[in-house]
C-alpha cells in the first residue's frame, strides 16, 4: 500500500538533466532533502516505547526518488505498528501515511527549489 506523490514526467526531467552534464550526486541530494524531511515528519509521528522504531526511519538517497522506510532486522515490527495486523488485534497508526501526508504539501515545491539550484550551478 506505497502511498506518496508521483511528478509526472519526472524521469524523463531526470535523465534529459543528466545528458546537460547535472551530475548524478547533485540529484541525489536534492532527492536526498526530500527523504531526509520525510523521515523526520515520520519519525516524529511514530509511536514509541523505547524509540527504536523512530531511530529506525531513515531516507533514501537516489538520482530520481525520495523513499522514506522504517524498520530494520532489530525493528520487525514496524510494519504491524504502521499497518495494523487484525489477527493480532494490533490497529495500524499509519504514522508514514501521516507524514506522507504532511510532506506532499511540500515535496514538489522543495522539488522544484532544488532542481532550480542545480541548474543554476550549472548555468541554466
Amino acid at each position: 500500500m506505497p502511498t506518496g506523490v508521483r511528478v509526472e514526467n519526472l524521469t524523463a526531467t531526470v535523465r534529459s538533466l543528466q545528458k546537460l552534464g547535472v551530475e548524478v550526486q547533485d540529484l541525489k541530494d536534492v532527492f536526498a532533502g526530500i527523504a531526509a524531511e520525510g523521515a523526520r515528519l515520520a519519525s516524529a509521528a511514530a509511536p514509541h516505547r523505547s524509540g527504536k522504531l523512530r531511530a529506525s526511519v531513515r531516507g533514501n538517497k537516489a538520482k530520481n526518488r525520495a523513499v522514506v522506510m522504517a524498520g530494520r532486522a532489530r525493528v520487525p515490527y514496524a510494519g504491524p505498528i504502521n499497518y495494523g495486523w487484525r489477527k493480532r488485534g494490533i490497529k495500524g497508526t499509519m504514522f508514514l501515511q501521516k507524514a506522507d501526508s504532511q510532506l506532499s504539501d511540500i515535496a514538489p515545491k522543495m522539488l522544484e527549489d532544488g532542481l532550480q539550484r542545480v541548474m543554476g550551478r550549472k548555468g541554466f
